[in-house]
């Protein structure tokens, strides 16, 4: 679109004769415009002065009804006031073409919020059990005409859900999808992992990112790399980890020693730092989480022959030693 073009467009929409196509038009080509540093206050004016002024002249001749021909402004104003009167227009412009329509079906909503350090169990309008753990949030959205429930899940949670062929359970992650009608399972999607991991104790559920949905059986567990955006299987996973886990109690069999600090790290809300190579390091043993951060680390470092410091109360640093 040319700046004639522009102008032309702005000179239709205040007469009232723009179509609602060409109304689109101007929005897109407004913020493309919008985000580009090409403002020069000393030929054009304070912005935000303009946009005042401009507000103020168009609200007035929204109230009034047009009784006699308003004299044109020389050129050099319109040119002014082409993006004050946009940054007017486009919220409205917005609200109508871009944002999401409401639907007319009555929703339940609800959020559900862990703390760091502390687990959470509750249990949601469809009768689902959710054990949410530490520094986790779970947004819920129940149609009333369908029961589908829609979730969103950032963090680390356990899920038991009735087997209702009728109504649909989704939890969103990111990109990724986990669809089931009726099973036990565990999602793990803090904001920082590289991956997300959906773990399935009973029943089946169903993956899905962008392509076709990849089905998960119990004792499988499904990782999605966010990077590659691929979706890996594993079988015969150790799910009483995860009926351990929903209690607050970590329990690993020669986990490798940044997937337990990561976890600890993500539980806490803290960063936990490893000086030295971690290879060999290998990790049997568990934590009970209402015992606190610093008894679990303690605990590890004693295990790896390592040394724990806390530089602040959100940053520790492990000093390997030999595992």
């Amino acid at each position: 679109m040319t700046r004639q073009e522009f102008f032309d467009l702005i000179d239709k929409w205040t007469k009232g004769e723009a179509t609602e196509q060409e109304l689109k038009a101007l929005m897109n080509y407004y913020y493309s415009f919008r985000n580009t540093p090409e403002w020069d206050e000393l030929e054009m004016g304070n912005r935000l002065q303009l946009e005042a002024e401009m507000e103020e002249q168009l609200l007035a001749n929204i109230r009034q009804q047009p009784q006699e021909e308003i004299p044109v402004r020389p050129i050099w104003w319109r040119r002014i006031a082409v993006a004050a009167v946009l940054l007017i227009i486009a919220g409205a412009m917005w609200m109508y073409f871009v944002q999401p329509k409401r639907s007319s079906i009555p929703l339940k909503e609800g959020l559900l919020t862990a703390l760091p350090g502390q687990h959470r169990f509750e249990k949601l309008p469809d009768g689902t059990q959710v054990w949410l753990s530490p520094a986790s949030t779970l947004r819920y959205t129940e149609r009333s005409d369908n029961g589908a429930m829609n979730l969103q899940l950032e963090g680390e949670a356990f899920f038991e859900v009735q087997k209702d062929a009728a109504r649909s359970f989704t939890v969103v992650t990111g990109t990724l999808s986990t669809t089931v009608l009726g099973t036990s399972f565990g999602i793990q999607a803090y904001r920082g992992q590289a991956a997300v991991g959906v773990t399935v104790v009973t029943g089946k559920v169903a993956v899905k990112e962008a392509k076709d949905a990849i089905p998960v059986s119990p004792n499988q567990r499904a990782v999605f790399n966010k990077q590659t955006k691929a979706i890996s299987i594993t079988d015969h996973v150790d799910t009483g980890q995860w009926l351990l886990r929903r209690t607050g109690i970590l329990k690993y069999k020669g986990a490798r020693l940044d997937e337990v600090t990561n976890t600890l790290a993500n539980y806490y809300n803290v960063s936990i730092n490893i000086e030295g190579p971690t290879d060999d390091c290998f990790y049997f043993g568990d934590f009970d989480i209402q015992k606190g951060l610093d008894k679990a680390l303690q605990q590890l470092c004693l295990t790896l022959n390592a040394t724990l410091v806390k530089k602040d109360a959100a940053t520790y640093i492990i000093r390997k030693g030999r595992c």
